[in-house]
């Protein structure tokens, strides 16, 4: 896996009887933006799931490349907005989850990290700010920025413009194409247009795969109503 951040082989997973996808296999190379599309129920977020370690495949492999991490962030916020945390505290909180240790406490290196990963998603001077006061685009950037702070290097995104308005959105898109400098990114969106302008490769999931490494191709037959 020397440029693959993500390889996935003959990989299957079953709800009870009905099996979400089957034998699936494609690979993922580093620091690129792959869009992840399909016919809803077809897979997407099984896969995404897979991928994060949220579900344990029932066959085959997933390899990732060692040493990486992998960041989810959720179509939902997971964040109680009526908590009094701030946006400071909220990403701060990423720097410690990969191992929680008795009387662990933030360190200099953590709110280093923690700035600099609200730098990067355009919330600079929101520190102090509680996420009850952020609009939606600004709490789904405050939730990436959490996921850089954990030092992952492969971001996973499930639906991560639902309910933003187009400006929001096109911030959010040119936010992940300056990660893709360092990370590697997935993105399941109904928005396709938009995310296949910004993507390198297209996955298809509808059960099984296919991986496109033209998404402009990918746009031109959608666009012209041809079912892939």
């Amino acid at each position: 896996m020397t440029d693959n951040a993500v390889v996935f082989d003959n990989v299957r997973f079953c709800y009870d009887e009905v099996c979400a996808v089957r034998n699936i296999s494609f690979s993922i190379p580093e620091k690129s933006i792959i869009a992840v599309i399909g016919p809803n129920g077809g897979g997407k977020s099984t896969v995404l799931k897979i991928l994060s370690g949220l579900l344990k495949a029932d066959k085959g492999k997933v390899g990732i490349k060692k040493n990486y991490k992998v960041g989810y962030v959720s179509q939902f916020s997971d964040f109680d907005l009526t908590f009094p945390i701030t946006v400071m505290d909220m990403v701060m909180s990423g720097t410690l989850c990969q191992r929680v240790r008795p009387f662990c406490r933030y360190t200099n290196e953590h709110r280093t990290k923690t700035l600099d990963s609200i730098r990067r998603v355009g919330l600079r001077g929101y520190e102090k700010r509680g996420i009850n006061q952020l609009s939606g685009g600004e709490l789904k950037r405050a939730v990436i920025a959490r996921v850089l702070a954990s030092d992952a290097d492969i971001i996973v995104l499930d639906e991560p413009d639902s309910s933003l308005d187009v400006d929001a959105a096109r911030e959010l898109y040119n936010i992940l194409v300056e990660l893709k400098k360092d990370k590697t990114i997935l993105i399941a969106s109904h928005h396709m247009s938009e995310v296949l302008d910004i993507s390198d490769k297209v996955l298809y999931i509808k059960s099984d795969s296919r991986m496109f490494d033209s998404p402009s191709e990918v746009k031109r037959m959608l666009g012209g109503g041809i079912v892939i």
